[in-house]
């Protein structure tokens, strides 16, 4: 059996991870001239925002991208050493930030994240190595009736910190987070009125962020807060779904899958309380 090899398509990902920690870079730049050169700019122009708000909370959504390895594939499609890439990959959250400062400020967030793979489509066969041994090696193919996917959603709870530094309306971070989720994996036709089989389950992971705040009318009651960011890594689930399109089949994906994109770049609103 012959695999293509085609290369996911991520140059539109990386491209904007690379403007955004230009953006990082650049303001940090323009502060520091700011600070070296204070004498000619007036005090508004280099103050530092005292932070009067303690609290602020964020809704925002995310796109991800990443690969996946499925039990099966449409034929003329082929895994590569990571995998294939995720389709119609979303997410979206809530955010509670605690500022300690303008600099330090802890956060807890939920979040959903969604993506799918089309596995099987209707009047044509699918292929794996899989499909050959629950065959017995007699055929690595499988046929279908409809349209098949492979789904993997996820919702998780994360607490974390982020640390940066505050000029003028800029504010550039990073930060750290440990979450727990909660994940399902399902075969399913289109509009997910129908099943293959599933399995769910929990973990747990670290993930990292790099983004950059703007905030609006910092001296108001309630600033805004536009963000910007890279949410990076990501847990590994591992499901187990018996009876998988025929009785006695059993997936066993030992290798894991990506309960979410590994790389997410997401843009989210805030209100400072």
């Amino acid at each position: 059996m012959r695999y293509s090899k085609r290369l996911p398509n991520t140059s539109w990902f990386y491209s904007v991870i690379f403007v955004l920690l230009g953006l990082v870079l650049s303001t940090y730049t323009v502060s520091k001239a700011q600070t070296v050169d204070s004498s000619s700019l007036n005090a508004d122009d280099v103050k530092t925002w005292s932070m009067p708000h303690k609290w602020s909370l964020s809704f925002g959504g995310v796109l991800m991208n990443g690969n996946v390895t499925p039990a099966l594939l449409t034929m003329g499609e082929g895994y590569l050493g990571g995998g294939i890439p995720i389709e119609s990959p979303y997410g979206f959250g809530l955010s509670i930030d605690y500022n300690i400062n303008s600099s330090l400020r802890f956060f807890f967030d939920g979040n959903f994240y969604t993506y799918r793979k089309q596995v099987g489509t209707e009047g044509q066969n699918s292929t794996s190595p899989w499909v050959f041994e629950m065959n017995n090696y007699t055929t690595n193919q499988i046929s279908f009736n409809e349209n098949a996917y492979f789904y993997l959603q996820t919702t998780g709870l994360r607490l974390g910190t982020k640390y940066g530094f505050q000029k003028n309306n800029f504010r550039p971070w990073a930060g750290a987070g440990i979450g727990f989720y909660a994940w399902k994996a399902d075969y399913a036709t289109a509009d997910r009125s129908g099943s293959w089989g599933s399995d769910n389950g929990t973990t747990t992971g670290v993930t990292f962020l790099l983004g950059v705040d703007y905030i609006f009318s910092r001296e108001s009651k309630n600033p805004i807060m536009i963000t910007i960011y890279c949410d990076l890594a990501s847990p590994v689930a591992n499901p187990v779904i018996e009876d998988l399109f025929h009785d006695g089949w059993t997936w066993n994906n030992a290798g894991g899958n990506h309960i979410m994109g590994p790389s997410r770049l997401g843009l989210s609103i805030g209100l400072f309380y």
